[in-house]
């Protein structure tokens, strides 16, 4: 897995996943540093699809885009 984030993070991505023991919290990979949101946070930033494939495949990943960074930095 971290291999994985690696990878993602190399390439300008942005990772989310789980934050172990929890089930609201998600723990956010940005290309220099990560953050600790809610998983509503993440619906609002990130919209319901990546909420549902979080819930699918534990992992989401989302394009590096300056709108999604700049609002995840802010959450």
């Amino acid at each position: 897995m971290q291999a994985l984030q690696q990878g993602l993070v190399a390439r300008g991505g942005i990772q989310c996943e789980w934050v172990p023991g929890t089930m609201n919290q998600v723990r956010v990979y940005l290309p220099d540093h990560q953050v600790q949101i809610s998983l509503e946070r993440l619906q609002q930033i990130a919209g319901i699809d990546a909420v549902h494939e979080l819930y699918l495949k534990g992992l989401v990943c989302l394009p590096c885009t300056s709108s999604l960074c700049e609002a995840f930095d802010k959450a």
